[in-house]
């Protein structure tokens, strides 16, 4: 039974990050890096929410969609709408900005 939970759970969290990729990609007709690396910060964020500031967990997901819209508005505002039309431009900003995400989850940005 636990796997059964466990796997629709995991399903639909797929399913959304699917549904929001798709969402941008059809609008936008650019890949957006940058999407991935919010979905990264966001899970980042409530786990310190939940273990370091001990947080309840409704408190910590809520602190987590705000702060990840804030970020989120921050990238549109100062990154993203600046190379709008630029289509090369665009999808480099969006790398650019993953970037450090993909560095943080194989450690190598934690290592001294």
């Amino acid at each position: 039974m636990e796997i059964l939970v466990y796997g629709t759970i995991n399903s639909v969290a797929l399913a959304l990050y699917a549904l929001g990729f798709a969402l941008v990609y059809g609008i936008s007709r650019l890949p957006n890096f940058a999407h991935g690396a919010l979905y990264v910060l966001s899970g980042f964020i409530t786990w310190s929410a939940l273990n370091t500031l001990r947080l309840p967990y409704p408190v910590s997901i809520l602190l987590t969609m705000i702060v990840t819209a804030i970020i989120g508005a921050i990238i549109y505002q100062f990154v993203l709408i600046r190379v709008r039309g630029m289509e090369i431009s665009e999808i480099i900003a969006s790398y650019a900005i993953a970037r450090p995400s993909w560095k943080a989850c194989d450690g190598s940005v934690l290592k001294a």
